[in-house]
Formats: C-alpha cells, sequence, structure tokens
C-alpha cells in the first residue's frame, strides 16, 4: 500500500515540476509588457533579459544526470522551491531591473531542475514503453495546464492595474506547495553507472541516424512554440489593436486546446502509429501557424490558435518517446541528449527573437516561428523514413 502511495504522490510532484515550468516559460509574452512598462525599457530589451531565465533553465538540464546521481532528488526539489521563495520576497522587497535578471536567472535554474526531476520520475516509475508514453504526455498535460490557467489569471490581473510582480507571488507559491509534497516523501535512488571496459564500450548499441534528427526535431520544435507564445500578444495588439486581457484570451486558448489535447492523446498513441501521429500532427500545426501570422481575420486567428495548440499537444512528448524508441535499450544519455537539445530551443529562443524584433520588426519575430516549424516538418519526414523504432518493436514482438 506503501509503494502505491508513493507512485501516487511521485506522479503529483512530476505534474507540479511540469506546471511549474509551463507557468515560467508560456506566459513569457503576456508579463513581458507589463515589465518593460515598469522599468521603462523596450519590450525587446526585457525579451534578452529573459535570456537569462532561459540560461538558468538549460544549465540544470545539462547536468542533470551528475546532479541526480550525486544528490537527493527530494533535497534538490526542496532546494531549488526555497531559493525560489527567498528569491520572490526579494523581488517584492526591492524591484529593480538588475535583480529582476538575477531573480529570473535563479528561478529559470529551479525551473530547470524540476523539469529533468520530473521527466526522469515519470520515466523510472512507467516501465512499459506505452505506458511511458502515455504517462509523459499526460504529465506535459500540466505544462499546457499552466500556460491556460496563469495566461488567463494574468491577463485578468494585469487588465486590472497589477504589477508584474504577480507572476513571481505565484511562482513563490508553487514553490510552497513543492516543499510541503516533497517533506517526508522518499524518491527513487538513482543508480551510478557501472564501470564499462573498452569491449563493452565498443558493442554499445548505437543510436542511429534518425534519433539525432529527432534530437533536432525537438529543438525546432520547442523554438517554434516559445517563439509564438512570446511574440502572439504583441502581435495581436499591433495587427488587431487588441487589449492585454484579450490578447491573453488567444494565448490562454492555445493552451486549453492544447492540455485537451494531452489529455485525449494519451491514448490515441496507443492506438495510432507514433510516426503517423507525428507527421499529421507537425503538417496540420504549419499550415495553422501559417494561418495565424498571416490571416487578417481575428476570428480565424482564433480558430487556427486552437489546431495549432491541438497538434502541438503531443509533439514534444512524442518525439521524446520516439527518440527513444530508437534503440533496443534506451539509455539515460540518450534521454538526456533528446532533452538537452530540447532546452537550446529555450536557451536561444528568447535572445534570437528579440534581436529580429529590433532588426527586422515584429512580423518577422512571430515569424522567425514559421520558418523553424518547416525545419521540425522536415525533421519528422526524415526520421520516419530512417527510423528503426518500428522494426526495433517487430523483432521484440516476434522474438
Amino acid at each position: 500500500m506503501e509503494t502505491v502511495y508513493n507512485r501516487r504522490r511521485i506522479n503529483v510532484i512530476s505534474w507540479l515540476s511540469y506546471f511549474f515550468t509551463g507557468g515560467l516559460v508560456s506566459t513569457l509574452g503576456i508579463v513581458i509588457g507589463p515589465v518593460a512598462t515598469a522599468f521603462n525599457k523596450e519590450p525587446a530589451f526585457i525579451g534578452l533579459m529573459f535570456s537569462l531565465m532561459n540560461i538558468g533553465l538549460f544549465l540544470p538540464i545539462m547536468i542533470s544526470g551528475i546532479l541526480m546521481r550525486k544528490f537527493d532528488l527530494g533535497k534538490q526539489l526542496i532546494t531549488g522551491s526555497v531559493i525560489t521563495i527567498l528569491t520572490c520576497i526579494a523581488l517584492f522587497i526591492m524591484p529593480s531591473i538588475t535583480l529582476f535578471g538575477v531573480g529570473v536567472f535563479l528561478i529559470g535554474a529551479t525551473a530547470g531542475l524540476m523539469m529533468s526531476i520530473g521527466s526522469y520520475l515519470v520515466v523510472r516509475i512507467n516501465d512499459d514503453p506505452k505506458k511511458r508514453s502515455a504517462n509523459l504526455i499526460f504529465t506535459d498535460f500540466f505544462f499546457a495546464l499552466s500556460g491556460m490557467t496563469l495566461s488567463l489569471v494574468l491577463g485578468f490581473l494585469f487588465k486590472h492595474g497589477a504589477s508584474w510582480l504577480a507572476m513571481y507571488g505565484i511562482m513563490g507559491t508553487l514553490s510552497v506547495l513543492m516543499i510541503l509534497l516533497c517533506v517526508g516523501q522518499k524518491f527513487p535512488v538513482v543508480a551510478k553507472p557501472e564501470a564499462v571496459t573498452k569491449q563493452d564500450r565498443e558493442a554499445k548499441e548505437p543510436w542511429g541516424f534518425a534519433a539525432y534528427v529527432l534530437c533536432f526535431a525537438l529543438f525546432a520544435f520547442v523554438f517554434s512554440e516559445l517563439v509564438f507564445t512570446l511574440w502572439m500578444p504583441s502581435w495581436l495588439h499591433e495587427h488587431f489593436g487588441l487589449d492585454t486581457d484579450r490578447a491573453a484570451i488567444y494565448i490562454t486558448t492555445y493552451w486549453m486546446v492544447k492540455a485537451i489535447g494531452l489529455f485525449l492523446n494519451q491514448f490515441t498513441v496507443r492506438f495510432v502509429k507514433l510516426r503517423t501521429f507525428l507527421f499529421v500532427s507537425a503538417v496540420v500545426g504549419l499550415i495553422s501557424l501559417c494561418v495565424v501570422t498571416h490571416s487578417e481575420s481575428a476570428a480565424l486567428v482564433m480558430v487556427a490558435v486552437g489546431v495549432f495548440g491541438f497538434c502541438n499537444s503531443g509533439m514534444f512528448s512524442g518525439l521524446m518517446s520516439y527518440g527513444s524508441l530508437q534503440v533496443k535499450n534506451s539509455p539515460p544519455t540518450l534521454t538526456s541528449a533528446l532533452l538537452t537539445t530540447a532546452s537550446v530551443g529555450t536557451l536561444i529562443f528568447a535572445s534570437f527573437s528579440s534581436f529580429i524584433y529590433r532588426e527586422y520588426g515584429l512580423f518577422w519575430a512571430l515569424n522567425i516561428a514559421t520558418v523553424s516549424y518547416v525545419l521540425l516538418v522536415l525533421a519528422v519526414i526524415i526520421a520516419g523514413i530512417r527510423s528503426k523504432a518500428e522494426k526495433i518493436h517487430h523483432e521484440m514482438s516476434v522474438g
């Protein structure tokens, strides 16, 4: 009975980890305006400041394997949460542009820690490949749920004169909840890698070309989605004259439909081939994104935003799962490589798109997302052609 209780609580901790990271990353487009106004800076400058958050997010993911082997998972989550709470308190007491930069870096580092540990926990407690794919998608549901709820809440608060600090008050509250969940909870122990001989290394199963292509596909997807959510509210304000709260409804719609899709797709992937699922989602997603960035109808844009959200709902977890299935026994290094390349998209999206915004304007800042999504579609096609997953699955089922 204790094992079941632990498993459920660990699942909740994984869900909260994704909810925290989703809230931090997916609401940047809503927060960027109030922060720019508060500090009397251009949105492009604040976009560059958010690069510090992305660097903070990236670093723990890069070294997550080392951290998880050396330190207890629960203690890491509690430490990160305490740092976030102290950072939020400092921002409330002394709100300055310098402290803002330091603060978003530290909170970003906590998010990176939470996401890497949350992903590991889901993989660790689900051995069956189909169950693992379904549970990864369901965990990703909480990332989208966070984007949906917090975009709506923050849009409402900012419309009624709330400070940009409201965002970090929410992050502090989520950190308190994480501490309460982790206290007294036993976590899985991460086994240290065994020493391998030269012959073992030579006999190690190669990942295959498709695995590397899927690493790139994850980068292209994450980059495209984050650029879209960062600049879409500004585009709606400039192109259609929408106020902050109305623009927030579009972003809320995106995350709401994505959350619904994530809930449904945990069942879809049990019956549809993953390769087919990824290809159809990517192609329809690209078409809807083109409509979003080029349509003159606000109503049509709203519909396209919803379709784009649904198509993206299983993309991240689907690519992660498809990548891990390229070898018979997926090693931690492959999971780490997939997560790390995805994190590069998180690392550079704000700084690169802010540079495009400053040099070429808002239209091209937003359409960098379209260019990246085209590359995603190409990567999915190439990976599908060169994939070893189907052959491996057939051999294992016959064997």
